[in-house]
């Protein structure tokens, strides 16, 4: 089992490195695949953001390659370094709609997209009777202030909000990540076509369960300080027990204060844009266990396990939040779940017994294998461009 699973992590990473290689060096046009393909996208998407590379590119890699698929991006990034100030103008619409008609897409897929002419790109997709898609992994109508005021301020600008609601009420399907998702913009008001994804992130075994010693715990996260505030107190009273221990922080956390002084044995990790990039930065950290603390907030319980999987690939236990969003993808012994005062005692646990740790790693693996593979995750978006396709066709049938 061991051996196969080192060979599919081997040939996702040689995957990833062609296709990422192919976006960075896709210049000003930004399209990867052949575009004689029978599927066609066009990625519309505030930037080429990680769900765009997890949701959608990732799965979509073999299609490429094999030139089935061929992906072609439409970004609010682009929009500006074109017109600057001015990517609101009428110009800029024109611009917007010679870009659609060029790429000669079979599909239109919006991810998170809140920039501007949304109402021209989907008044395109009917035109030609063109599926249209909106793929969601947050609450993007409710984006909250603890993730930082930039963020807050930028996301929950009236004219984002604008289009956010006004492409998921209108396009022919809304992608969402999870069914806590789902059932949350049902309850503000959403009235669009939903479907619910059953995975919404994949991965592959990059790094087998190892049995050895407990040395490195981590946390990956991005603007969430006040979900890591939850472990930070029981994370210094088990570095102070345990001298021989490191932690180490991937991301844009800033370092607490208080774990100064534990000085080099403190580790800040930048970030790192490339996703299979990151992915091999990270492998190479050999993190025994990572921590993935939640908040109890609405906000939060709409997420996704990204962390679970990402940890679980790279060889390490997971301990979690309970009750939030891993008590199914923990269950069976494939993670940790505490409350808010059970850290300390779920650290020490698995850095006093590391052959627990590596009994749970093997379980998280195989779970990771054969309810999260990239190969689920493809079949999965390749269904929802059938219903999407589906959804088209009856919608523009004529009434009889």
């Amino acid at each position: 089992m061991s051996v196969k699973k080192i060979g599919v992590g081997r040939w996702l990473c040689q995957v990833h490195s062609w296709f990422f290689g192919m976006v960075a060096t896709a210049g000003k046009s930004q399209t990867i695949g052949s575009q004689g393909a029978p599927i066609r996208l066009l990625v519309v998407a505030n930037a080429i953001i990680p769900t765009v590379q997890l949701s959608l590119l990732t799965p979509l890699a073999k299609l490429i390659k094999s030139g089935e698929c061929f992906v072609d991006f439409l970004t609010e990034q682009q929009i500006k370094e074109h017109f600057g100030k001015g990517l609101r103008t009428i110009d800029a619409q024109a611009w917007v709609e010679d870009r659609c008609r060029a790429a000669a897409p079979t599909y239109i897929v919006f991810c998170r997209y809140s920039g501007p002419h949304a109402d021209a790109m989907l008044a395109f997709s009917r035109a030609q009777g063109l599926p249209s898609i909106y793929c969601i992994d947050d609450d993007l109508l409710n984006v909250p202030r603890e993730l930082g005021q930039q963020k807050f301020e930028y996301h929950n600008h009236p004219l984002r909000l604008e289009t956010v609601r006004y492409l998921l009420n209108n396009v022919d399907l809304v992608y969402c990540s999870n069914a806590r998702l789902e059932q949350r913009l049902r309850n503000i008001g959403i009235n669009g076509n939903l479907c619910v994804a059953r995975i919404f992130c994949a991965g592959e075994i990059i790094s087998p369960a190892e049995l050895r010693p407990v040395r490195t715990i981590g946390y990956m996260g991005f603007d969430h300080a006040h979900d890591f505030e939850i472990v930070v107190p029981a994370l210094v009273s088990v570095l102070r027990r345990r001298p021989e221990l490191h932690f180490e922080l991937f991301g844009k956390i800033p370092k607490p204060a208080v774990l100064d002084e534990f000085k080099e044995r403190i580790v800040v990790l930048p970030v790192v844009p490339n996703y299979d990039e990151f992915m091999r930065v990270f492998a190479a950290r050999k993190w025994d266990i990572g921590i993935c603390p939640l908040a109890p907030t609405d906000f939060n319980r709409v997420k996704n396990i990204n962390k679970w999987i990402e940890y679980t690939a790279v060889g390490a236990a997971v301990i979690a939040t309970h009750r939030m969003i891993y008590d199914e993808c923990c269950a069976d012994r494939c993670g940790v779940l505490v409350g808010e005062n059970d850290w300390e005692s779920a650290l020490m646990a698995l850095v006093k017994y590391p052959e627990n740790r590596f009994k749970q790693v093997r379980n998280a693996q195989c779970r990771l294998s054969e309810d999260y593979s990239v190969e689920q995750l493809r079949e999965q978006v390749q269904d929802i461009f059938a219903i999407a396709r589906e959804t088209t066709q009856l919608q523009s049938a004529p009434v009889k």
